[in-house]
Formats: C-alpha cells, structure tokens, sequence
C-alpha cells in the first residue's frame, strides 16, 4: 500500500503542467530591434512586411517585446486609423449687407440679389422704398456656394466708432435657395469691449456639421454704428485614407476543378482589397473569391461579383478593387461562377491590398527594445495597452506615444521555431492509467481477500 501512494504522488507531480515559464527571443524564430532618439511612455511604429511572411499564427499572437534586461513587455496591435490631412488655410466669406427701413413694420424693403449659373452671388442690392423713415443694415448675406468643404467657425472682423462698445447675442440662419431659411446657431455671443488699455474682443462663431449653400447673421440695433468689414472661415481637419500596399500573387490552376484558380500569398497579411489582372486584355468574369486560413480549413466567400479589363481607345478600364472586411488568410480561391465558360490562356494574377499593423507597447525597462516573432507552439500575449489606450482621447494619447523605427530583421531561433514540434511519447498517460488499473487490481485483490475471511468457518469480524 505505501508503495502505491508513492507511485500516486510520482503521477500527479508528472501530470501537472509547468507553471511560471519565462520566455525568451530565442523562443521565436526571428527579430527586430526597436529605437528612438526620443523618450516616451508609448513607443509604436508599423510592422515591416518580413512579419507577415514569418509569423506561425494568422491572428499574429506569436509575437512578444522585449526589453534589454530580456523581460516581457505589454503590447497591443491595432489597423492604423485614417491620416489627418493638412488643415486649410482660413478663407475669406463674400458678404452682402441686407437693409430694411428702422421700423418694425419691414414691408418698406426690397432686396435684388444676382447670381451666376452655380448660384453664386454677384451682387445683392438691398433698397428701401423711399420713405422719410432712415434704412439701417439689419443682417449679413454670406454666400459659401464656391467653398467644397463647410467650415466650422466664423471669425468677424468689424469696425466702431472709438467711443462704441457692445455685447450682442445674434442669429445665424441657413439657406440652399435663398428663400426658405432654418436656425444654424441659435443665439452666440459677440463683444467688442474697452477699459482703459484692455480689450476684450469675441469674434467667433462655431458652426455645426451642416452644409448649406448661403448663411445670413443677424446684426441687431445694438449694432448701429458698428459695420461688418471681413469674414474668414475655418475648416476642421478632413481624416483621408491611407494608401494601400499591393501584394501581387500569381496563380495556379487547381488541378480537380478547371474553373477555379489557387493562390498563396506565402504569409498572414491583413487584406481587405482585392482585384484580378488577366493575362490577356477586354475580360468580363462573373467569379466569387473566397479564402482559408490553412489547407485543412474551411473557405470563406470575400466577394462575389464582375471582375473586367477592357482597353478602350488606348485606355485600360479596370474594375474596382473588391472590398471586404479584414483578413489575414493565407490560401485564395478565385472561380468562374458562369458553369459555361473557362479560363483560357496564362493564370490571373491576384492583386491583394493591405495595410501594415500599427504596433504599441509600453517603454518599460531600458532600449533597445527587440520584437520577436515567428513560434508555432506559443500561444497569444494578454493586452493591457489596448484597455489603456480605449480610455484616453487623442490629445492625451499625443503626449504619451513616440514614433519608433525598426531596424533590419535578424535571426533569433531560426526556423525550426516555426515548425509543430513532434508530437512526445505519452509517458504521462501510460504512468497515469498504469497506476490506475494497478489501483483497481489492488482494490479487486483487497476486496477478495476479505470475503475469504468472511466464508472462513470460526473466524472473526
């Protein structure tokens, strides 16, 4: 019996898995060195293409950063966000004033504004019927027909008589044909006060995301003496969309089916464009592309729909690049849907677009800091950052991320670290049920020596 508990305790030690396994960069097949010339609590940069090549796992869970002390550091992958562009210089308003008799009863004015064929102002006439009652300017007519993009601020610029001070609030109104007009801002705040040699002077108005073709801003009695002389409009920061790089994977014909032709894109890059080049010129296909993982897996429809290149008078028309939502499979599958035509002549080549990952980890510890990747048998990292980086706005995240630049890629553990290791020889189970059927014969043996006591004639409980 006491030989048995031992070899129970032997079992359950070779049973339990390892726990507190530190990695290495020689873990991973290949790596990079991480640097920058300046300081920060973020550093990120954007994966080089010899990542997608070398990476073991389409999710691109096998990659780690490590700090010069050799320790782990927490990291998160994201698609990189659309580009600001340039912010525009702020562009002069053309402004026409709109005068009514000084009375309540505005039944006294006529106003003649002339256009152009896009709708544009040329001039706006504002008259009083004539009358012995003064006209003064009661609204500004700004016109944005000639602008493609809609501000989001108004500056005025004005002029006042030295001794004139004022805080006004005003209207501004909206209009696309001049003659039916909603609220755009509904009360905003103008001041043009002095005392002594301070000045306080608010000439801003912040308009919403609404496009309209004519703006009209009221310029009430307080206003009198004080005459409109400039506007400028601001417009916001436009996000465009990166550009895409092209991956070009030329194509086999699949040997069991002659409408279908196999493409492999020889690593995991995060695709979501994709388009055909034919051999030969004036094509229209009908096909549906789908995609895998790996061999064993199942395929994925991407797109279905026409695919054409056709040369018209020296110039070659293409269809639009296939959109669909990212993925980092491997194996492509382009088939003729049409059951009554084949591909004829050389293979397509399939042309797939993508954008490299945007790559941030926490500067902890002392650079360089190396990134390792390439491992079939290690599972993804936990991401902190991304929790952190959810939590801050854009302003924040300024302060706290640099950009860091990679350097050449070099070997770690080589290849052999992108291979599934053979499968061990289970030791651990023929212990674990060798124990266990000795366990039950013990038992059956305990258990049939105790009845034979039992049937004995004189013997005891």
């Amino acid at each position: 019996m006491r030989h048995f508990l031992v070899w129970a305790c032997l079992v359950m030690t070779l049973s339990r898995p390892a726990l507190g396994d530190v990695l290495v960069p020689e873990d991973f097949a290949l790596g990079f060195t991480v640097e920058s010339e300046t300081q920060g609590a973020l550093w990120e940069f954007n994966l080089p293409d010899a990542v997608y090549r070398s990476v073991a796992q389409t999710d691109l869970g096998d990659i780690r950063v490590f700090n010069n002390a050799g320790q782990v550091v927490p990291h998160v992958l994201r698609m990189p966000d659309m580009e600001l562009e340039q912010v525009p210089a702020s562009t002069a308003v053309p402004f026409y004033p709109l005068q009514m008799l000084d009375e309540e009863d505005t039944h006294g004015q006529r106003l003649q504004i002339i256009t152009d064929k896009k709708d544009t102002i040329i001039d706006a006439i504002s008259t009083a019927i004539p009358s012995d009652v003064a006209e003064r300017t009661t609204a500004y007519l700004l016109d944005f027909t000639a602008f493609e993009r809609t501000p989001d601020r108004l500056t005025l610029a004005w002029e006042r008589p030295e001794n004139v001070s004022f805080t006004v609030n005003i209207e501004v109104a909206s209009s696309d044909d001049l003659s039916h007009w909603s609220t755009l801002v509904k009360e905003v705040a103008l001041a043009d006060l002095q005392s002594g040699e301070a000045l306080l002077v608010h000439n801003e108005i912040k308009l919403p995301a609404r496009k309209a073709r004519y703006l009209r801003v009221t310029w009430p009695e307080a206003l009198r003496e004080v005459t409109l002389s400039g506007v400028l409009a601001s417009f916001p920061a436009a996000r465009k969309p990166l550009q895409h790089r092209w991956l070009e994977i030329p194509g086999s014909p699949d040997q069991d089916d002659a409408k279908v032709i196999i493409f492999d894109t020889g690593g995991h890059w995060p695709v979501d464009r994709a388009r055909m080049e034919f051999a030969s010129s004036n094509v229209v296909i009908n096909a549906v592309l789908m995609s895998r993982s790996a061999q064993e897996s199942d395929w994925h429809m991407r797109y279905s729909g026409i695919f054409y290149t056709l040369e018209h008078e020296g110039t070659a028309l293409e269809s639009e690049p296939a959109k669909f939502g990212t993925t980092s499979d491997r194996n492509w599958r382009f088939k003729l849907a049409d059951k009554e035509r084949q591909l004829a002549g050389n293979s397509p080549t399939l042309v797939l677009g993508w954008m490299p990952h945007v790559l941030t980890f926490v500067a902890q510890g002392s650079p360089p800091f190396t990134v390792a990747f390439g491992s079939a048998t290690i599972a993804a990292a936990a991401h902190p950052v991304d929790t952190l980086l959810r939590s801050i706005d854009e302003e924040q995240e300024k302060g706290l991320i640099i950009t860091a630049r990679a350097s050449s890629v070099f070997t770690l553990g080589g290849e052999v670290k992108l291979e599934q290791p053979a499968t061990p020889f289970p030791w651990k189970t023929i212990i674990l049920w060798t124990v266990l059927l000795a366990g039950v014969a013990m038992l059956a043996w305990m258990v049939r020596r105790l009845f034979r006591q039992i049937d004995t004639p004189g013997s005891s409980p």
